[in-house]
Order: structure tokens, then C-alpha cells, then sequence
């Protein structure tokens, strides 16, 4: 029997491929179909996902990078005033002085033309422990709610943020911002989860969607490629593929943002050594191993930056843009 593209509904001339589980290392093999019309990977058949995410999953902390004491609030605010409001001579100072600290705030939400404030309503969807929305707490944001399908149970944080268990067809509309920064692939059925984005975005609000693309990285390294992730990223797009998807479920793609770094050359020539990428018992944090010289680090580095700029990353963030009624 053929296998039937979800997205486009093409049904001849695909190819299957044999990807393993190698985040956690179980090895575990699952088969991907890349569809020769729209060029979209997708797992052939959907396992049982729970125990591909056990407690040291990525997402899964709550730890977030600003706001350790009232020197780190107070820049956080005043860079967040800058960023957002586009004035405030502290915030300017302080972005120029500590860009690494500035650099804490979301480039997505940098975007000209989403029409952001603080008191903007904010989803973050697939947003684990709520590392993200603290973090745009710190920075001043008040009107700010998570939901993933797969914590334990609802979580309100000590800043207020309420974090929960929900999916995107049990979340009541709307919102000015939805987030889904690498939740998208994770979806077992993409067109309906649009669906569910547009109607809880207000007319003239906003869908981020950050993921994995499959271009360069994706060529070079075929299933070892590490942002294939199986079984846990169920569909890998083209560009092109998602573009589409997103304008008939009435969406206008306002701007795609190539954001790869060397994470696609050291992590996939970790697993073509047959290198699980957290080690047992390991905290989810990733880190290159020391396997790779410094140098050989600055050369990804370079050519991820450079793939990015030719748009052939293998990591994207889309702007989408809900069109008033």
C-alpha cells in the first residue's frame, strides 16, 4: 500500500529512510518518508511518544539566563523598555555595554511590524517548564501563558506565569503573539495545529514558529542529521512545503529568519560516530563534546553563518501574520 503524503497529498515516487533514536541513545529505528513532491520528511507511523521524553528532556527546566538578583531586573526591564518600546537611554546603554546579556531577549520578538507592548497576550505552546516565558517576564511582559501537552500537570510559577497541560484545541482565544519555538515538528498533525493557531490569534496578530528545515544539513548528513531527531520531530519541512501549509490555513508568511549554528555539523558527526548526544544519566543540557578542536568549532560556526545568509540553514524562524477580517 502506498504511503500518502500528510501534507500534500502526494502519493508516488517517495523515498524511505531508516533514522535512529540517538538523543537518549536507545537506538530505537523508525522510518521517515520524504515526499518527492514537497520535499517534507515525516515519520511513516506515530510511535507511542511519552518515553522519548523523560525528565531531563530539553525543554523540561525552568531555569532561566536573566533576573538572578535586582541588578540583573533592573537591566532586564530597562533593555526590555529599548528593545520593545524603542527608546530609553539606560536600556540603549546597557544593550551596548552587556549585548551578551541583551542577547537574552528573543531575536523573534525583535521582528519590525509584530506591534508588541507589555500588556500584549503572549502563548508560548510546547513551552516545557517555561524557560522562555520567565525570561520575557524578566525582561517586563506581564500577560504571559504556556501550555504543553506533556508535563505532569499545570505549573504557576513564582513570577505568576501559569503554564498548562493543554493542547492547542483546549486553549481559549486570542492572543496577540503565539510562540512555537521547536514545538511545530513535534505536532502530530500540523495543518490542524494552524487551524488551532488561527483561531487564537486576534485578527492582525502574529504565529512564530521556529524549526528545522531540511536543506543543507539535511543533504550532508541524511539520517544522521541531528535536527531529524527521531522519533520525536514527526515532520521536518522544506521552506517551501511549510510556506504553503501556513497560506491555506490563512496565514501570510511575513518574514523567514535562517538561524542555524554549528549544533548541525557537530551534532550530526556525532551520531554518523554512532554518539548518543546526552550522555547517561546526563543533565538535557547539550554541549559539544571535546572531541572537536576549537578550530574546527569557528569553521561551522562560519559556515553555519554563511548557510544562513544564502537561506539553506537548517534552522528557521517564520513570521506569520493572521490577516484582519
Amino acid at each position: 500500500m502506498s504511503f500518502e503524503c500528510r501534507v500534500c497529498g502526494n502519493a508516488s515516487e517517495d523515498t524511505e529512510h531508516m533514522a535512529r533514536e540517538m538523543m537518549f541513545g536507545t537506538r530505537d529505528e523508525f522510518t521517515y518518508i520524504e515526499c518527492s513532491h514537497c520535499g517534507t520528511l515525516q515519520i511513516k507511523t506515530i510511535p507511542e511518544l511519552a518515553k522519548y521524553y523523560p525528565e531531563n528532556y530539553l525543554s523540561f527546566t525552568s531555569e532561566t539566563p536573566v533576573g538572578r538578583t535586582a541588578l540583573h531586573r533592573f537591566a532586564a526591564r530597562a533593555i526590555g523598555k529599548y528593545f520593545v518600546e524603542g527608546h530609553g537611554f539606560s536600556g540603549k546603554l546597557l544593550a551596548g555595554f552587556r549585548p551578551g546579556f541583551a542577547g537574552n531577549f528573543p531575536a523573534m520578538l525583535r521582528e519590525s511590524g509584530l506591534g508588541i507592548s507589555f500588556d500584549s497576550r503572549i502563548l508560548d505552546f510546547g513551552c516545557g517548564k517555561g524557560q522562555f516565558l520567565q525570561t520575557l517576564h524578566h525582561f517586563g511582559f506581564r500577560d504571559l501563558t504556556g501550555a504543553d501537552a506533556f508535563i505532569e500537570g499545570d505549573i504557576e510559577l513564582q513570577t505568576g506565569v501559569r503554564i498548562l497541560k493543554r493542547s492547542l484545541a483546549e486553549i481559549e482565544p486570542s492572543f496577540d503573539v503565539i510562540v512555537m519555538s521547536h514545538s511545530f515538528e513535534h505536532l502530530p498533525d500540523p495543518r490542524a495545529a494552524l487551524r488551532d493557531a488561527l483561531r487564537l490569534t486576534r485578527p492582525g496578530g502574529h504565529l512564530l514558529v521556529a524549526m528545522p528545515i531540511v536543506n543543507f544539513a539535511w543533504e550532508r548528513y541524511g539520517t544522521d542529521w541531528v535536527q531529524l531527531d527521531a522519533p520525536r520531530h514527526l515532520y521536518l519541512f522544506t521552506e517551501r512545503a511549510f510556506t504553503n501549509l501556513a497560506n491555506e490555513a490563512g496565514f501570510s508568511v511575513a518574514s523567514v529568519r535562517y538561524e542555524s549554528t554549528a549544533f548541525q555539523f557537530w551534532g550530526s558527526e556525532m551520531y554518523r560516530r554512532d554518539l548518543q548526544l546526552i550522555p547517561d544519566g546526563a543533565p538535557g543540557a547539550i554541549h559539544p563534546p571535546d572531541i572537536f578542536s576549537a578550530e574546527q568549532m569557528a569553521e561551522w560556526k562560519a559556515e553555519a553563518e554563511r548557510l544562513n545568509s544564502e537561506g539553506r540553514g537548517d534552522t528557521a524562524t517564520f513570521t506569520l501574520k493572521r490577516l484582519a477580517e
